[in-house]
């Protein structure tokens, strides 16, 4: 029988991600080059960087300090939906196991535990 504590924290998990009203896909990186002038080691940066893969390509672009704030905001966000949703589907396969019949739940049991010991290569 499902628990009602199961449904519960998927609505509750549901909620939360309904006030997730703005995210961005990605991670924010952190550049700082060192160049040699007149015989001095002088450090530029940082420099920050939004990465992301779109298409199967990386997909690098830089973020001036006026939009860092708002990009930060925007990552974390997705990562806590990412979280959430991980969650969420846990959760739905626990309760699909506990609706199972004992006799399913035996034979994936079963398909999980190992058939034949290890073998040993010398």
């Amino acid at each position: 029988m499902i628990t009602l504590t199961l449904q519960q924290e998927r609505a509750r998990i549901l909620e939360q991600i309904a006030q997730i009203d703005q995210m961005i896909r990605g991670h924010l990186s952190q550049q700082t080059y060192q160049l040699q002038r007149q015989g001095q080691t002088v450090t530029q940066g940082p420099y920050y960087l939004l990465q992301r893969r779109e298409k199967g390509k990386n997909n690098c672009q830089r973020v001036s300090a006026d939009e860092l704030q708002a990009i930060v905001t925007g990552v974390e966000a997705h990562k806590r939906f990412t979280a959430l949703t991980e969650r969420y589907a846990a959760l739905t396969e626990q309760m699909t196991w506990q609706k199972q019949t004992p006799e399913i739940k035996k034979k994936f049991r079963q398909f999980w535990r190992r058939t034949s010991p290890k073998r040993r290569f010398s």
